[in-house]
């Protein structure tokens, strides 16, 4: 990824907040051809494996991506979040400069580890469902399963685990630009008030 100095992150605590309010990644492996195999999923992060955390997914068992990883082929998770056009208009001189586009996004490397144990499988269902159901009066849980169907689920599905390698992430949120610039964009923003408006603000305001 080209990486500005300006635009990079580089806080671990940062990036990881990052990528637990982003978790649905594109997991990229490259084939020996060459050409890439692509799958969109939701990961759980584990901060605290390794020396940049630990990525944790699960694919059908049908989807030839697990065989790449249990190869040891180098992956990538792409993790993206809010983006939007910034006009040239919001700028205070805007007769000399041009549109851009401000968006964050998180590179996750490394190699990737599969199958899971049926242990560590059946853990993760657990722990997926736990993180997206927080807050409901009656969370489903996949320990509350029949035994039945839980087990040939099991028997369908392949977990990955990823430990991280290298982290890249690069915030481009107007930090090239005067703090007047950045302002006047913030207001904008915040005028526009579409969703990825307001949570690219959030980022832009701490």
């Amino acid at each position: 990824m080209y990486l500005p100095k300006t635009f990079r992150a580089s806080d671990p605590e940062q990036i990881h907040a990052f990528i637990e309010a982003h978790s649905f990644g594109a997991l990229i492996v490259a084939k020996p051809d060459g050409a890439l195999e692509i799958a969109h999923l939701p990961f759980l992060l584990d901060r605290q494996t390794g020396p940049h955390g630990s990525l944790r997914a699960h694919v059908a068992r049908a989807n030839p991506i697990w065989k790449l990883a249990a190869a040891g082929h180098a992956a990538t998770v792409v993790f993206s979040g809010p983006h939007g056009y910034v006009s040239a208009r919001w700028y205070e001189k805007p007769r000399v400069q041009v549109p851009t586009w401000n968006y964050m996004v998180v590179h996750a490397h490394g190699r990737m580890e599969a199958p899971m144990d049926r242990t560590s499988l059946s853990t993760l269902l657990d722990d997926l469902s736990t993180s997206h159901e927080r807050g409901a009066p009656e969370p489903w849980r996949f320990a509350d399963l029949e035994v039945s169907v839980r087990e040939e689920l099991l028997e369908a599905i392949v977990g990955l685990t990823l430990p991280i390698e290298r982290l890249e992430a690069k915030f481009k949120l107007s930090q090239n630009r005067s703090p007047e610039d950045r302002a006047r964009v913030i207001e904008a923003l915040r005028e526009r008030g579409g969703p990825d408006d307001l949570a690219m603000l959030e980022w832009m305001e701490r």
